[in-house]
């Protein structure tokens, strides 16, 4: 482990708790490492007092009612102001701005879609948008390319984006999420099927998403309605004042007694214990923290192959995940559910060969990557 004084480090963020999302629960576990060792300050809108971490908390406050591109500008504004007042030794942060010393980018690059998936007409549009030139420029403050400051993707999907919108050779700092090893409970698993009306001969597949739409769920959906009745879904991480209407949504597909939603919580665990299978046939995603924390908890995965998900750059097809090759393909997501649950030994392998890729993913280490980072800056 890398020795370092104990450092101030005021941490950055919109939203402080794992139940916020993927990105938000990245910035939760790794402060949870960085504050055994480090003075930390976390800056942002909110902190979810659940979390497990009683730090020090600085709230921004922007006009709800301004559009999110202006709130984002007021957002780093303060944030600036508040830093540079301040004595940290290390800003970090996750979100747009000017003033942080590392800076950690989770999502496709602003720029890279702008320069490369969009047409001639809509880029020249764009250039007229005061929303959109807003986004770059605050993208283009976070993306260093010459240090001292710098930038940290988390997969290498993004790594060659940010490298090919900003036309640079690079070496953007990779430091993908890490996982906590659970404690697996027979009886949490019997618990929460018996809550959730699953019988123990039926098959539970379980997507978990804030945004289920964005990580494939039509397409589960579709899935599911040419698959046996024993195959139920279960998604965890919708938005509550969505849940009325996803299950309005289920009644013309005949789905309503298949298919469970369950509000976003910072208590995940018990619900992957409960699952037999995890899917994800996302259609982007930078990098993808729920199959990999499947993962931990020995479920068979199935993802959308590296075109769509940074995770699947580390996976090994048919060794320890299947790949999707399109994962907006209902059948071939079917074929590969009833692959897993007519082949016991297909199961074991993919289990098996994900426990050793998990044991390369932990926070620990993610914590001392980050940690190296702070050394070099410091010594500048």
């Amino acid at each position: 482990m890398i020795q370092l004084p104990k450092l101030h480090i005021a941490f950055i963020t919109y939203k402080f708790g794992q139940q916020f999302g993927g990105a938000e629960h990245y910035g939760v576990e790794l402060i949870r490492e960085l504050s055994k060792r480090h003075d930390v300050t976390v800056i942002g809108y909110e902190y979810d007092k659940n979390c497990g971490l009683n730090l020090p908390f600085i709230q921004i406050n922007t006009p709800k009612h301004l559009p999110s591109w202006l709130r984002s500008l007021l957002f780093a504004k303060q944030v600036a102001k508040i830093t540079a007042s301040q004595p940290f030794d290390i800003v970090h942060s996750h979100m747009n701005g000017w003033n942080a010393h590392v800076d950690v980018l989770h999502v496709r690059s602003v720029r890279y879609r702008w320069r490369y998936q969009l047409g001639l007409f809509q880029r020249f549009i764009h250039l007229f948008s005061l929303r959109n030139q807003t986004y770059l420029w605050l993208e283009k403050k976070r993306v260093h390319t010459t240090p001292p400051k710098t930038t940290v993707v988390v997969s290498k999907a993004l790594q060659q984006q940010l490298q090919k919108a900003y036309r640079t050779k690079r070496k953007f700092k990779i430091i993908p999420p890490g996982v906590a090893q659970p404690k697996l409970n027979k009886n949490i698993r019997h618990k929460i099927r018996t809550q959730l009306k699953v019988a123990p001969d039926e098959m539970l597949c379980l997507l978990v998403a804030r945004s289920p739409e964005r990580k494939g769920l039509p397409t589960i959906l579709k899935a599911l309605k040419q698959l046996p009745p024993c195959i139920k879904l279960l998604v965890v991480g919708v938005q509550p004042a969505l849940l009325d209407l996803f299950n309005e949504q289920l009644k013309p597909l005949n789905l309503s007694k298949r298919v469970i939603y369950i509000a976003q919580t910072n208590q995940v665990g018990p619900y992957y214990q409960a699952a037999d299978i995890y899917l994800h046939p996302t259609l982007n995603d930078s990098f993808a923290m729920a199959p990999l924390e499947a993962m931990s908890f020995k479920l068979p995965v199935v993802i959308s192959s590296h075109r769509y998900c940074g995770f699947a750059d580390y996976t090994i097809n048919e060794k320890n995940a299947l790949h999707l090759q399109n994962p907006t393909d209902a059948t071939e997501l079917k074929k590969a559910i009833l692959r897993l649950k007519n082949n016991s030994m297909l199961r074991e392998q993919l289990i098996s060969g994900a426990e050793k890729l998990v044991n390369d993913f932990q926070w620990a280490t993610v914590a001392t990557q980050f940690e190296q980072i702070y050394a070099q800056y410091i010594k500048k």
